[in-house]
């Protein structure tokens, strides 16, 4: 998942869908929002890391509502549910993306 390479047939222009993130370390990292994909009724964002991403891989996040036009996004760790998530991306969006 993580480690394969994704790489998106129509390229986006720079600004298009662009979150920025902290980790646990107070670092950002800028991700492009790639797609929302629901698996078991919760929303999940697959988001692209935009700085040093020579492998292509992607981040998946829960997107938690927290009301008024706001929302939150918690790390998926759990490898299964992981994995999960991306299939269904790849089922979903097979026809906008080359999946190596």
């Amino acid at each position: 998942m993580a480690d394969e390479k994704l790489m998106q047939q129509e390229p986006e222009t720079e600004d298009d869908d662009l979150v920025l993130l902290e980790d646990e370390n107070g670092n950002l990292t800028r991700f492009q929002f790639l797609e929302l994909v629901t698996v078991d009724m919760k929303p999940y964002a697959v988001l692209l890391p935009v700085d040093d991403n020579e492998d292509g891989g992607v981040v998946i996040v829960e997107v938690v509502d927290l009301g008024k036009d706001s929302e939150h996004y918690d790390a998926v760790t759990d490898d299964a549910l992981n994995e999960r998530i991306f299939e269904q991306f790849r089922k979903e969006f097979r026809d906008s993306y080359d999946f190596e």
